[in-house]
């Protein structure tokens, strides 16, 4: 199919979804917060072991190449400016993963809402995504969409209970998680970072259950990076997805701010990603310093393709994008 057979089958699609990105826009107006800009080019990308930044050379007048990075998230230069005052922040724009798949969920290039809150924990962003999920269909009900009502809420913790039936307490390092994969019957290696283990299982025996929308919250703090530990159980972090379909959605933190435990906790990932061959990068000092002033805050990032296929009741992502990658290059 060329790219205008693509644009005239996908119209309707279109038009739900630039309707959808209006009263994004509209709901965090009213809601007080500030929609902001970021650099898509940056030089530092994130660590995240499992995420693969698009690389490019760039150059100066002068003809000198620098090496620059497309944003995997906007979460670097959003905790900059709240360290410079701002409060209540938004990003509604575009955001770029490499070596993901050309349709199905993924799109290299996709389009996410990322939002902050000063002086609130990850409580307060479950209730915002759930008052912004029904806002949004109360506002686009002649398009006929799917309301998404009141969100469930269930720790990690209660999942691992009743769909593996074990006691995730028992298995937070990486010999027990690999002893229960074996166990499980799936074919693991030692060398696996506990991620990938953890979510050997999840992936197999739980997300396809998160049918109606449903708040994952408190994850093992090994899997939680940038998020702080929760006050009552430093073994889990104060971070949560959430899930419609069995798909996830969205994914929350109360922001880590301490600026020293921030850097040991990168300078891991280093490691992890250069054990797994993976290309390692420089630390963003700026980043570092910027959680020095940086005041309690909770964010979350929001994959917006995806929340116009939920509602839309759409199976495949490249049915409401413009333009796929499928369509670019294939």
């Amino acid at each position: 199919m060329n790219q205008l057979s693509h644009l005239q089958k996908n119209k309707k699609n279109l038009e739900l979804r630039f309707a959808i990105l209006k009263a994004i826009r509209d709901f965090f107006s009213a809601e007080n917060f500030v929609e902001v800009e970021v650099p898509l080019i940056v030089k530092f990308p994130g660590q995240e072991p499992n995420l693969s930044p698009v690389k490019l050379n760039i150059h100066d007048e002068h003809n000198n190449e620098y090496t620059g990075y497309l944003h995997t998230s906007p979460e670097y230069t959003m905790k900059k400016l709240l360290a410079t005052g701002w409060e209540k922040i938004f990003y509604l724009g575009k955001t770029f993963r490499d070596c993901e798949s050309f349709g199905g969920t993924h799109n290299p290039e996709f389009t996410m809402l990322e939002f902050y809150r000063a002086g609130v924990g990850y409580e307060q962003l479950m209730q915002d995504i759930e008052n912004l999920c029904n806002y949004i269909s109360e506002r686009l009900k002649d398009y006929k969409i799917k309301r998404l009502g009141e969100f469930k809420r269930i720790s990690m913790k209660e999942l691992w209970q009743k769909y593996v039936g074990v006691n995730l307490d028992e298995y937070l390092s990486e010999d027990r998680m690999f002893e229960l994969c074996v166990a499980q019957g799936y074919q693991s290696d030692k060398k696996e970072s506990y991620e990938e283990l953890f979510y050997r299982i999840f992936l197999n025996k739980i997300e396809a259950n998160l049918i109606e929308p449903t708040i994952v919250y408190n994850y093992p703090a090994k899997m939680a990076s940038l998020s702080k530990l929760s006050g009552t159980n430093s073994n889990y972090a104060e971070r949560f997805e959430v899930y419609v379909n069995g798909l996830e959605l969205a994914n929350a933190f109360s922001e880590l701010t301490n600026s020293e435990e921030q850097a040991r906790r990168l300078k891991l990932e280093q490691v992890e990603r250069g054990q797994s061959g993976k290309e390692v990068f420089a630390i963003d000092d700026d980043f570092i310093e910027a959680l020095n002033f940086m005041p309690a805050s909770a964010g979350v990032a929001l994959g917006v393709d995806r929340l116009v296929m939920i509602l839309g009741g759409l199976q495949n992502i490249d049915n409401v994008v413009t333009l796929p990658m499928s369509k670019l290059f294939n």
